[in-house]
């Protein structure tokens, strides 16, 4: 794997620590809309997300499916082992999680892409499952 590879999902996992904070293991279901910018031809982690417990249990792989397609890009999934950061609940513990990415193409404009993300529930899970979420991102290409 090249290091820019490398670099981008450390960089979008990192964010994702940072911004979810002490609610982590809670699910942080992705808002019904995401507004971004990226420059043309970068690649972007859209949403990151681990799938596990506040008990530290494994929820199943996050679902996927790409309800419309970009015009100015590609968006693709990638599934990860998620590791919880030291100081956190469950820390260094390996969980699945997934990362929406978008990748700009050469053009500049506005591209909306609508995509759905599931949470399944392990069947030795209390807690309910949650369904899916639609989420409608708008990308601003520059």
């Amino acid at each position: 794997m090249d290091t820019t590879g490398i670099a981008l999902r450390t960089m979008a996992l990192i964010t994702c620590v940072m911004s979810a904070g002490a609610a982590w293991a809670q699910a942080a279901y992705p808002p019904p809309t995401i507004e971004t910018s990226v420059a043309v031809g970068q690649k972007i982690a859209i949403w990151v997300q681990p799938n596990y417990s506040v008990l530290c249990r494994s929820l199943g792989q996050p679902t996927f499916q790409l309800d419309s397609t970009p015009a100015l890009g590609e968006v693709s999934p990638e599934w990860i082992d998620y590791t919880v950061p030291n100081g956190q609940r469950c820390e260094t513990m390996h969980f699945p999680g997934l990362i929406v990415w978008y990748q700009a193409g050469q053009a500049p404009g506005t591209d909306v892409v609508v995509w759905t993300v599931g949470f399944p529930r392990e069947l030795t899970s209390r807690v309910p499952g949650t369904g899916d979420h639609r989420v409608t991102t708008t990308i601003v290409v520059r």
